[in-house]
């Protein structure tokens, strides 16, 4: 597996704690509660009762949102329910995108055939979907672009950018081949994975959110910088 590096605190107050949570770290897990969990860090932060705003896929790194108290979860569980948090990613995709900017409108539904259950897949009987995105550096045979998920389904901004064409670098279920998921699982990172993905995890950080706090109601934003795996990968294409 991916190991995980700690989580990190870019602000805490009476009502909110917005971490930094590394690549390779599940949010919480149901069944596997030997793994190191965020909501598990938290509660040792002192946190009795971490309620998550929002979630991210393990090998994704960046902001997550806590409330530290009840009255807080409720008043930013309504702001996500109205689309009232704002959320800023940077990924890392193949290839070299030719449009500066854009919107992908496009429905995500469970994929209903594949070796992975979990995969998600463009149809047009799914859910809507839109994401934008913005062109933020252009590598060597690489583009790094700025997302803006208008909605938030399950792997949205992955499942988006491969539609596109351009898939996420190292991502194992939406990149080359969705086989090196169920290898990884297996297996682990390995150097053959290594050759074709690049990297041991999907170059996706959520680097920004801005909400209003729930004390005082004030927008506010938070910024998470990029994680050295990505910043060295960008460097390395540059």
């Amino acid at each position: 597996m991916v190991k995980a590096d700690a989580p990190s605190v870019v602000h805490e107050d009476d009502d909110l704690l917005m971490v930094d949570k590394p690549g390779g770290l599940v949010c919480h897990s149901a069944s596997r509660d030997e793994h190191p969990t965020l909501v598990a860090w938290v509660r040792e932060h002192g946190v009795a009762t971490p309620r998550l705003i929002n979630r991210l896929d393990r090998e994704t790194s960046g902001l997550v949102v806590v409330a530290k108290n009840e009255r807080a979860g409720k008043i930013l569980g309504k702001a996500v329910l109205r689309r009232e948090i704002e959320k800023t990613y940077t990924a890392v995709c193949w290839g070299e995108l030719r449009q500066d900017s854009g919107v992908i409108d496009q429905p995500i539904a469970v994929a209903s055939a594949g070796v992975v259950y979990t995969k998600r897949v463009v149809d047009p009987a799914g859910k809507p979907s839109l994401t934008q995105f913005t062109v933020t550096t252009r590598l060597r045979g690489f583009t790094v672009v700025e997302l803006r998920p208008q909605t938030g389904r399950a792997h949205q901004l992955r499942v988006h950018m491969a539609w596109l064409g351009h898939a996420i670098v190292g991502d194992k279920i939406y990149g080359p081949d969705e086989r090196w998921y169920l290898k990884f699982i297996e297996h682990g990172v390995t150097n053959e994975m290594l050759t074709e993905l690049l990297l041991p995890r999907h170059a996706l950080h959520a680097g920004g959110v801005r909400l209003r706090h729930p004390g005082d109601g004030t927008w506010r934003t938070f910024q998470a910088e990029l994680p050295d795996d990505m910043r060295d990968f960008i460097a390395g294409n540059s």
